[in-house]
């Protein structure tokens, strides 16, 4: 849908277009990313800024070298697997199965499995084969595995940037990558998308379909898509300033095997117009940022069907029209039209309003953090946190943002656009809090989304949003990327935190193998030398 007029540039508010060493930021763990190397810094910002002369239309700054762990194997994981062998069938007997196609759920099912495949869904009791290897699911509940569409694994440029603000090198800053997947299906999640994507991740991303790696299902989106200056390193950033940059930029998320592209916030509108009709000329998707300088309803109108975090639908916004539920309505019912995916992200809303300080610390507990990097930035005493205490463009955008981001998620519900799953948080915590499990609790508890409801964002719709047939409900023909659960998430939605296994493909995880996994994490994590900050070290 492409009307012959469309809406003029917006005119941002003040507040918005005044310089400022932390303007533009989308949210509290980018800001946190960036402060060790100044990205989102004005123009005088060697990093990130213009170079002097004319500016290039296009430029790729991103690291095409891989790092060591990029072509690591398996070794920190290999045994906390069980394999199913080829051929042979496995029989889940007895669970609760909640097929996520209509509303029943289905009591004392066994589910066959062989090859990675569902074979049947059956009434427990029906003939099974001899020989097959069975699991004793009886009190426990299936269903598809979760998804979490807008996360960031940490790599070696993240944990670089970590590692020049505290002192200390890359290499005793990562964790090994298979950890990392290990914690997303630690926690049930079968299905990510990384939302800044780089050569690492195309490479991370060929080591789990190759099976080098056990992890999730994954898709990566081209790297950030951004303007002078660039909220981000260069390192994970294209660069355009001009029209021909943006149809430059589109037709590399092709050439360089990305899944989508991600636009960005500081794009600007000629460069984003010429973008969007590349993009569509070349069916490529766009999901992710509304640049500052495109109106919200332009941005969907040109063709971007994505959209990376609830918040985007009012971000930069004026105050009078982030309180406005008639125009949240009003974006709500445009998204539905055109069948806009919008990532949920409640989890960044909550950080935003801890780290302006308009919430305490309680509702942000730093012990909940398994990475001592992100307990070091998220402390009271951490420059970060400081940081946005004194910046007015921060205080702007984070205040009140949570009811704002429930109300445009009750107005996006109501309207039936398509909710997806995502926290915009790194690896170490998927399996635990600030991850797709809070998310899913806020969609029914503050939304009003039936626990049935909140499982399809984080199943049905995430596996349609990637345009993937063979996933996200449990029927024969489907693949085996399947959770199963101490408890039943229809009676209470915190069920989907009890994880007691996860099948994915021919690998078994259960609950021995993701304690030891766990545990396994969590001493590599203590060993690394994070620093207290001064005004806490003893």
């Amino acid at each position: 849908m492409h009307p012959t007029r469309l809406p003029t540039p917006p005119n941002p508010p003040a507040l918005l277009q005044r310089p400022g060493r932390w303007r533009g930021f989308c949210c509290p763990m980018h800001m946190a990313w960036a402060l060790p190397m100044g990205m989102g810094a004005t123009t005088e910002t060697p990093e990130t800024a213009a170079p002097a002369g004319p500016v290039p239309s296009f430029v790729d700054g991103t690291v095409h070298t891989l790092s060591p762990f990029a072509t690591r194997g398996d070794e920190a994981t290999r045994d906390l697997y069980d394999t199913v062998a080829p051929g042979r069938l496995l029989v889940i007997q007895g669970a609760t199965v909640l097929p996520m196609r209509g509303a029943k759920a289905l009591p004392a099912h066994d589910v066959l499995v062989r090859d990675g495949r569902i074979l049947a869904v059956q009434a427990t009791g029906a003939a099974v084969p001899e020989g097959a290897l069975r699991i004793d699911a009886n009190g426990l509940t299936l269903l598809p595995g979760l998804a979490d569409m807008h996360t960031h694994p940490g790599t070696t440029t993240s944990a670089q940037m970590w590692g020049t603000m505290l002192g200390v090198s890359a290499d005793v800053m990562t964790l090994p990558y298979d950890l990392q997947m290990f914690l997303y299906l630690a926690g049930g999640i079968t299905r990510i998308q990384v939302m800044a994507g780089t050569p690492e991740y195309l490479a991370l991303r060929e080591s789990l379909r190759s099976g080098r790696l056990r992890g999730p299902r994954m898709r990566v989106a081209s790297p950030v898509i951004d303007g002078y200056p660039a909220v981000w390193s260069p390192t994970i950033t294209w660069q355009v300033s001009d029209a021909a940059g943006g149809r430059t930029a589109a037709r590399m998320v092709q050439e360089a095997g990305y899944d989508f592209a991600k636009p960005y916030t500081r794009m600007p509108y000629e460069a984003y117009v010429a973008f969007s009709a590349e993009c569509n000329a070349l069916g490529v998707e766009r999901t992710g940022h509304i640049p500052a300088e495109v109106r919200v309803e332009e941005a969907l109108l040109r063709g971007q069907r994505g959209v990376a975090h609830t918040f985007e639908l009012f971000y930069n916004d004026p105050p009078e029209s982030r309180a406005n539920l008639g125009l949240l309505q009003r974006r709500a019912k445009l998204c539905a039209e055109l069948g806009v995916t919008v990532q949920t992200t409640f989890c960044v809303s909550r950080a935003f309003e801890y780290d302006i300080g308009q919430v305490g610390p309680e509702a942000y507990p730093l012990h909940d953090l398994l990475d001592p990097v992100l307990r070091w930035l998220m402390h009271p005493a951490s420059p970060f946190l400081k940081a946005f205490g004194q910046d007015p463009q921060m205080q702007y955008q984070g205040r009140d943002c949570i009811a704002h981001t429930l109300n445009m998620l009750r107005a996006l519900q109501a309207e039936g656009v398509r909710l997806v799953t995502g926290t915009d948080i790194p690896s170490s915590n998927a399996a635990g809090n600030h991850s797709a499990h809070d998310e899913l609790q806020v969609l029914v508890q503050d939304v009003g989304l039936s626990p049935l409801d909140a499982l399809r964002a984080a199943t049905v719709n995430a596996a349609a949003h990637m345009n993937d047939a063979e996933s996200g409900t449990v029927e024969p023909g489907q693949r085996a990327e399947l959770l199963l659960l101490r408890g039943n998430p229809l009676h209470d939605i915190a069920a989907t935190r009890q994880v007691e296994a996860v099948l994915m493909g021919d690998a078994l995880l259960t609950r021995d193998g993701i304690d030891r996994g766990l545990d396994r994490v969590r001493a590599l994590y203590d060993a690394m030398p994070v620093p207290k900050h001064p005004e806490t070290a003893a």
